[in-house]
């Protein structure tokens, strides 16, 4: 028995890890991951690339002016995904703070991802493990550009009180790595000016001190960043893993699985920014 015992930890470690695999694609969506070195790497480019789907889907319906629901329906799994504290490096790693930017920004007619995508992503942000003394941490939040999206949700008088806090929080923890110096607001202001004009829709004038929703007609993005979700981009992640055909059959397998709920879900006109009806034609 003795000898057997040293044995376990490394088996039980693997069955682990393993249960985190599997784990971060459910949620009604087990993924039949290979046992081979590579495992977690690919469970989470394609975890990060379900998200980035999602959001292109969102911004693909917004144009076609229909409820953008595919976030909101993915918010479990982007919750579960970054819940897991073994795989937060890996997903670092592999772009997770760009991810949630996209998931963050807002759609093609201006107007902000719903109230509950918002909470449920400032709060992953706010509960992600960082190490801040790594260079590449410090470096990854940089080039991921979600500081500046979560400085104007900071200080948006649309958001709501307890995402305005965490928000603010977030700008507190990352403030010396985003402006390199302090969290003054002085420095922050960069990000929320804009020409002294009034907007079409309200009349009021639009170089408050405070964040301003831009115009959906000509939008201002040294207030509101700009989304770039690229197609292209999202679709080489899942290429580039070299299973395509598991992806495939991955997707129609999901769509199979979420088909009984569409109807319902098609039937219900959300709200895109979280605090008023949008109208669809």
């Amino acid at each position: 028995d003795n000898e057997q015992s040293p044995s376990r930890a490394p088996q039980a470690e693997e069955r682990e890890e393993d249960e985190e695999i599997d784990d971060l694609n459910t949620g009604k969506r087990k993924l039949e991951t290979e046992k081979c070195t590579g495992g977690v790497a690919l469970a989470v480019e394609t975890f990060l690339a379900e998200l980035e789907v999602a959001a292109e889907e969102d911004a693909k319906l917004n144009r076609q002016k229909r409820p953008a629901i595919n976030k909101l329906k993915n918010l479990s799994h982007l919750k579960a995904g970054f819940s897991k504290i073994k795989l937060q490096s890996e997903i670092l790693d592999h772009g997770g703070l760009s991810v949630l930017k996209t998931w963050l920004e807002p759609l093609p007619d201006g107007s902000l991802p719903c109230i509950d995508v918002r909470a449920t992503v400032l709060n992953v942000l706010n509960d992600i493990y960082i190490d801040w003394d790594e260079s590449d941490r410090r470096e990854q939040l940089k080039r991921s550009g979600i500081g500046k999206v979560v400085i104007f949700f900071s200080k948006s008088d649309e958001e709501t009180r307890a995402n305005r806090k965490v928000a603010k929080e977030l700008v507190h923890k990352w403030g010396r790595i985003i402006f390199d110096k302090s969290t003054r607001l002085e420095e922050m202001k960069k990000f929320e000016k804009k020409p002294a004009k009034k907007s079409q829709d309200s009349g009021v004038s639009s170089s408050r001190p405070h964040a301003s929703r831009p115009d959906p007609a000509a939008l201002d993005y040294a207030v509101r960043p700009q989304s770039k979700i690229d197609p292209v981009e999202v679709r080489a992640r899942v290429k580039n893993s070299g299973h395509n055909e598991h992806r495939a059959k991955l997707n129609k397998k999901l769509q199979e699985m979420r088909a009984p709920k569409r109807k319902q879900l098609q039937a219900t006109k959300l709200s895109v920014d979280g605090r008023r009806m949008e109208k669809y034609t």
